[in-house]
C-alpha cells in the first residue's frame, strides 16, 4: 500500500509540472461497494492523449477543457469505453456505466460504475484505454474488494487479467 501511493505520488507530480509528457500511463481504481452492490471505478487519464485519441477516432474538433465539451464527447467517451473498458466479476460479464467526468490538473478523472454486484470472488480487467493510439501506453489498475487491495499492470499486448478475492 505504502508503494501505491508513492507511486501515485511520483506520476502526478511528474506530470503537473510539464504541459507535455513522455510517459503514457492511466490508473485506475475500483472498489466494491457491498452496502450498495457496486464497482465503483475512477479512471485518471492525461488530458492531452484522451483529447488526441477522440480527435483521431472520431471528430478532429473536439476539445476537451473547453465549456462545450459536453455532447459528442460524452457519446464518443461511451462508445470507446464500451469497447476498451470491460469488467467480469465471478466470470460473469457486467456492463461499465459511464457517470461523468472532471478535469483536475493535467489530468481528466472518468467515473464508472459496475451496478448490481452482489458478492465479489473474482474480477476480470480489460482496459486497453489508450493503447490502440500509444504503444507504451500502461493502464494500471488497483481493485479494493473487503479492505483488501490487488493491483495488475496492462499494455497493448496484455490488456486484460484477472484477480481472485478470497473470502
Amino acid at each position: 500500500m505504502k508503494y501505491r501511493i508513492l507511486f501515485l505520488l511520483l506520476i502526478f507530480s511528474l506530470s503537473s509540472f510539464k504541459k507535455t509528457h513522455k510517459f503514457y500511463v492511466s490508473v485506475t481504481e475500483i472498489e466494491y461497494n457491498e452496502e450498495i452492490q457496486s464497482l465503483q471505478i475512477i479512471s485518471r487519464v492525461f488530458t492531452d492523449d484522451l483529447e488526441a485519441l477522440l480527435q483521431e477516432r472520431y471528430d478532429l474538433s473536439i476539445k476537451l477543457l473547453s465549456s462545450g465539451d459536453e455532447g459528442d464527447v460524452v457519446a464518443n467517451l461511451n462508445k470507446y469505453l464500451g469497447q476498451k473498458f470491460r469488467v467480469q466479476v465471478n466470470g460473469k460479464s457486467y456492463e461499465v456505466n459511464y457517470l461523468g467526468k472532471e478535469y483536475e490538473d493535467d489530468m481528466t478523472l472518468l467515473y464508472l460504475e459496475v451496478p448490481n454486484v452482489s458478492s465479489v470472488k473474482s474480477v476480470k480487467i480489460k482496459n486497453a484505454v489508450l493503447t490502440d493510439l500509444f504503444s507504451e501506453q500502461k493502464n494500471l489498475v488497483h481493485v479494493e474488494v473487503r479492505g483488501k487491495t490487488k493491483s495488475l499492470i496492462l499494455t497493448g499486448e496484455r490488456d486484460e487479467d484477472e484477480l481472485i478475492f478470497n473470502e
